[in-house]
């Protein structure tokens, strides 16, 4: 599992700025490689506190974006 300075470092790498929620985001795809948004967002929030569902969604698409995380869709 990733240090939260290996997030960080893998998120700049991207050429991404460095923000709260994307280091949530990509930490709980880290902990939880195949869950389904709902539960991303749930960690999320243990991690950073009261964040919408449209932050997350928009970070999961930024993250996407970057090549840092894939979608799967069924």
């Amino acid at each position: 599992m990733p240090t939260t300075a290996e997030i960080e470092q893998l998120v700049r790498a991207a050429d991404l700025r460095v923000t709260r929620p994307r280091v949530a985001v990509l930490t709980a795809v880290h902990e939880h490689p195949h869950a389904d948004t709902e539960t991303i967002i749930g960690e999320v929030r243990t991690q950073v506190g009261d964040v919408s569902h449209q932050a997350v969604y928009d970070v999961l698409k930024v993250l996407t974006g970057a090549g840092l995380v894939r979608r799967i869709q069924p």
